[in-house]
């Protein structure tokens, strides 16, 4: 024979407010799960996202930078160097912390704190892929003249590379003699990274 215990009104309350708003431990780790799994789902879509923001985010720093050049060489009339920087502030080719538009007092070439004047100074640091500039006479930089506010004879370009298999942007922005910027996708210039 079973016994049947009578049970109080205030534990039935309490009992009935956990069944209705409470999770037991099996719904709890179904939820999870499938979060898990919508997570893993998306994971490679979100981060290919942000390798495309950041990609456009550079390449409207350079553009921005590069015009600025331009403009300012021309209405101060003195000659301004560009130009990729580590995060010490040395330039370099292949640098990708930092684009640097400055006034080289000393003609040395390189940003020296407390000597030449700093106009600009954009913090890149990609994730998702790498910077390499490329000027004629393997320079490390790039001059925009002062007389015309052109970077005649300092002609090339800024290459964005991938690093990251999320990353499939590609694209070259290149500056010519007349001072033109011209933005090159991969699909209609091919960049040859990875070459």
């Amino acid at each position: 024979m079973t016994k049947l215990y009578k049970v109080s009104s205030s534990k039935k309350g309490f009992l009935q407010y956990y069944n209705e708003y409470g999770f037991n431990l099996v719904e709890l780790i179904v939820t999870v799960a499938i979060l898990a799994i919508i997570a893993m789902i998306a994971a490679p879509s979100i981060l290919s996202q942000l390798a495309n923001i950041e990609a456009k985010r550079i390449k409207n720093q350079i553009d921005n930078t590069l015009t600025l050049a331009k403009a300012e060489s021309y209405i101060r009339r003195q000659d301004l160097l560009f130009c990729l920087s580590n995060s010490g502030g040395l330039c370099h080719r292949d640098s990708y912390k930092k684009l640097l538009l400055f006034l080289d007092k000393n003609h040395n070439n390189n940003f020296d704190v407390g000597i030449d004047d700093l106009l600009e100074e954009q913090s890149l640091n990609p994730k998702y892929g790498t910077l390499y500039l490329r000027v004629g006479n393997n320079r490390h930089y790039t001059k925009f003249w002062g007389d015309s506010g052109k970077p005649r004879g300092h002609f090339g370009h800024i290459k964005y590379c991938p690093t990251s298999t999320y990353n499939q942007t590609m694209y070259q922005i290149s500056f010519n003699q007349g001072g033109f910027i011209t933005y090159k996708p991969n699909e209609s210039h091919p960049t040859k990274c990875g070459q």
